[in-house]
């Protein structure tokens, strides 16, 4: 049926007509509804069934489709799996949420476009999220279960330790991997089958399924959340605040001009001359032109602050190939000084999320705040990691420096790890001791493994698994000084997996990273600049923002240069 419904779009995109395309239709519906079938087979059926719909202009029966896959996606990659099949089957299935929320607009179903595009995306990040939830109420009704739950949860950590062979590594080792997958098997089935247990309990009918919209809107409160879904069934800003949500349309932001102009921008940011830096400028401009003006302006956001008001605030979700593009930074800089300025850092201080549930998790990680405020108290301690010398790699003499600034300005509160005992377990063991994290060593972004996106140490490196394993009930900042640790993988945009995610995982409130390689002397300004502000405010966000600002000031024509850090989370 999927194959038939396959080869009817073939003969329909040749020069066929509506039968072909409604014939398409019918096949793929009746494959869904093939329950027996391989829910990968099922996926893709369903989402064959909602683009023939979509491009037949049904968009009701086009949301139904796509739901259907959203809802089969947790079957597709499930926790049974090990992480690297899990990321080779959702990179078949990337753009759902995009295209799904596009249809939701399009059918006049706001609301649900917000629902769609959080559970079409983020799959493997929400599992883990899964398993970070908040226990208090089911341990006070049920303390056994809460135990079970934590148990199982544990266990299934311990049965995807990136530090145990995986079955690919373990092709001459068959036991073993066999024995490994087994073990991660059946406790993935343990897990899902207590968690089908908790929900038939009383008043736990939700536990762990997708927030809807209204848990969702929850975290505007602090200042709007853009959910930015480029499709090609037409691409929306959608806008959370605390009035609802509403969509804007966007229509130069199509999946072609984002994939030329994120072409554009990697291949000009590996060219220091002064023409590529024109380039990435005028990037910035079309950035402002096809998004970022559009939404400030509908969010009434037209003029920066004056007589020293506080800034507004303001989270992008970005998506997709979007997501390599510093949004934040968009906007045509040569007006910075004009009343209303035609740049997003002149009108509000802007910051990113992975997923609207990762910002919630974020904001419910940690001691209770008043604010997005940080102090690295008294009695708290700050872990710094610098590795001046790196085998194999070009020396960091900014490390020290940065570190050394940070002993200066902290004094008797920072731990610092350097050469050779800045090893990979020492730095892990270390991290649960420490309310801030400073990393200022090298960093490699790995565009099609990005689960192996990696800070280098001493022995090995400190990668994505292993920092999203972690569960850190005091995190306050982890700064990320170190190349590319926001970069997103290439097949697997919409996972959301880098470094900077990872540390939010982790439980870090605030993350400071960079979205491209840094160079060193750049680095151990921006630091500076970043805590000094910090210091004096105790807002991460702000201080940033303040960065940015002021390095913009100093090389306003080399963007490259102050449109690199950004602040993902609180």
């Amino acid at each position: 049926l999927s194959n038939l419904g396959i080869a009817l779009r073939t003969r329909f995109e040749r020069g066929g007509n509506l039968a072909d395309l409604n014939a398409e239709i019918d096949a793929h519906q009746a494959a869904v509804r093939v329950v027996g079938a391989s829910p990968r087979v099922r996926v893709g059926a369903a989402r064959g069934w909602a683009r023939a719909a979509a491009d037949a202009g049904r968009w009701d029966e086009a949301v139904t489709g796509f739901a259907a896959a959203i809802e089969l996606l947790g079957q597709v990659a499930p926790r049974v799996l090990g992480r690297g099949d899990q990321e080779y089957l959702l990179a078949e299935v990337g753009s759902l949420g995009a295209d799904a929320a596009a249809c939701c607009v399009r059918a006049g179903l706001v609301g649900q476009a917000v629902e769609l595009f959080e559970q079409g995306r983020g799959v493997m990040l929400g599992q883990a999220l899964d398993t970070r939830t908040d226990l208090t109420i089911l341990a006070e009704r049920h303390p056994d279960l809460a135990a079970s739950f934590t148990g199982l949860r544990d266990a299934l950590d311990r049965a995807n330790d990136p530090a145990r062979p995986t079955r690919h590594q373990l092709s001459e080792g068959g036991a073993a991997a066999t024995a490994t997958g087994a073990e991660r098997r059946a406790t993935a089935v343990a897990f899902d089958d207590l968690i089908a247990r908790i929900r038939e309990l009383d008043g736990f009918a939700g536990f762990l399924r997708p927030p809807p919209v209204g848990e969702l809107l929850a975290t505007a409160a602090d200042g709007p959340v853009v959910v930015v879904a480029v499709s090609r069934f037409g691409s929306h800003a959608l806008l959370l605040t605390g009035g609802g949500v509403e969509a804007v349309p966007l229509a130069g932001l199509t999946p072609q001009t984002v994939y030329d102009q994120v072409n554009a921008f990697l291949t000009a940011l590996d060219d220091t001359t002064s023409a590529a830096q024109g380039r990435v400028g005028e990037i910035l401009g079309w950035l402002w032109d096809v998004l970022a003006g559009p939404v400030l302006d509908r969010l009434g956001i037209v003029g920066p602050t004056t007589d020293g008001g506080r800034w507004p605030r303001l989270w992008w979700c970005t998506s997709g190939l979007l997501s390599f593009l510093p949004v934040h930074a968009a906007g045509h800089h040569h007006t910075r000084f004009d009343p209303a300025p035609a740049t997003v850092l002149d009108r509000v201080i802007p910051s990113y999320t992975p997923t609207i549930r990762a910002l919630a998790h974020t904001r419910h990680t940690g001691r209770p705040r008043a604010d997005s405020r940080v102090a690295l108290r008294e009695d708290g301690r700050l872990v710094a990691v610098a590795m001046p010398h790196t085998p194999d790699a070009p020396d960091l003499p900014g490390a020290l420096a940065e570190t050394s600034a940070l002993q200066a300005r902290f004094p008797g509160q920072v731990d610092v790890l350097t050469g050779p005992e800045a090893t990979r377990q020492t730095v892990l063991d270390r991290l649960p001791a420490g309310r801030w994290a400073h990393f200022a060593c090298h960093g490699a972004a790995e565009l099609a493994d990005p689960s192996t996106s990696r800070l280098l140490l001493a022995d090995q490196p400190l990668t994505v698994l292993d920092v999203a394993r972690l569960q850190l009930h005091d995190a306050e900042l982890a700064f990320l000084s170190a190349c590319s640790t926001a970069m997103p993988g290439s097949r697997l945009t919409d996972e959301a997996i880098h470094l900077a995610s990872a540390f939010q995982l982790a439980g870090y409130r605030h993350v400071i990273a960079a979205l491209w390689p840094i160079g060193d002397q750049h680095a151990v300004n921006i630091a500076h600049d970043i805590y000094t502000t910090l210091t004096d405010s105790g807002d991460t966000a702000a201080a940033v923002h303040t960065a940015a600002r002021g390095s913009r000031s100093l090389w306003a024509r080399m963007p490259a240069v102050w449109a690199s850090h950004i602040h993902v989370g609180a």
